[in-house]
C-alpha cells in the first residue's frame, strides 16, 4: 500500500494584505498592494468596509480596469468577495478610490492574493 499525503493547505501558498484608510488625511486613488518587479496579482478574496454612509468605493486593477469590488455606502457598509480569482497585467497595482463619502470616513480593506 503507498500512502499519498496532499498539501490541502492552500491558505499556505497565498498571502494576504490590509490596512486602514482615513480619507480626511488620504487622496483617491489609494494604492494598496503592488506586486514584485516581473509579476502581477492574482486575487483569491477581497473584503472592503467603511462606516461612510454615503457615496461609493470600489477596488480595481487601474490599468486593465477590471473591477474587485463596490460598495455604495448609502446601502451597505461592506463587502466580501471570496472566493473570486481577478489576475492583474504584470507589474499592476491595486488600487481602491473613492468619493461622495461622509466626511472623514474610513475605509478597512484586506485582500488574499498570490503573486504569479
Amino acid at each position: 500500500m503507498v500512502d499519498f499525503v496532499r498539501d490541502v493547505d492552500t491558505l499556505a501558498t497565498e498571502s494576504s494584505a490590509s490596512g486602514e484608510i482615513d480619507t480626511s488625511t488620504a487622496s483617491s486613488p489609494v494604492t494598496i498592494l503592488t506586486p514584485s518587479s516581473g509579476k502581477r496579482i492574482d486575487t483569491r478574496s477581497v473584503y472592503i468596509s467603511t462606516d461612510s454612509t454615503s457615496g461609493e468605493i470600489e477596488v480595481k486593477f487601474p490599468t486593465s480596469g477590471i473591477l474587485l469590488g463596490k460598495i455604495y455606502c448609502s446601502v451597505h457598509t461592506m463587502v466580501t468577495l471570496s472566493p473570486i480569482r481577478f489576475r492583474g497585467a504584470v507589474d499592476e497595482a491595486l488600487q481602491i478610490s473613492w468619493s461622495g463619502l461622509s466626511t472623514g470616513a474610513k475605509i478597512f480593506w484586506c485582500v488574499r492574493y498570490k503573486e504569479l
